[in-house]
């Protein structure tokens, strides 16, 4: 399992970055999650094809206006059958972290822990 800052760190790169492109404008052309990931299971792997197509739906679905709690619930539905009931839930709770963090941080509202400390220690 990783840890949210370890995926956050996996989004900004420029290969993860096209396949999560490729992953939102085949979910915006109406495909079905579970069809996509396999889909990308074969060149990624299992576990990468789950979090490009789970990260890809959370963007979509905050830039739809769903809220953090929904979205968890309908990831938590999604991946419940593949993952134990707590490991599925700490999945879930990592996706949404690093897309939060993510879409802030391409907003320009997000600060590190990190950069606050230092500040603070300034």
């Amino acid at each position: 399992m990783q840890s949210s800052e370890r995926l956050q760190s996996s989004l900004q790169t420029t290969c993860w970055n096209s396949r999560l492109t490729a992953a939102l404008w085949a979910l915006e052309d109406g495909a079905e999650a579970g069809e996509l990931t396999q889909r990308f299971t074969r060149p990624y792997g299992q576990a990468n094809a789950r979090q490009i197509v789970d990260v890809a739906s959370a963007r979509q679905w905050f830039a739809q206006g769903f809220l953090a709690g929904e979205i968890q619930t309908m990831l938590e539905a999604r991946r419940r059958g593949e993952l134990p009931a707590q490991e599925c839930r700490a999945y879930v709770i990592d996706i949404l972290l690093a897309v939060r963090r993510a879409m802030a941080a391409e907003e320009g509202t997000f600060t590190s822990d990190r950069k606050e400390t230092e500040n603070a220690a300034a």
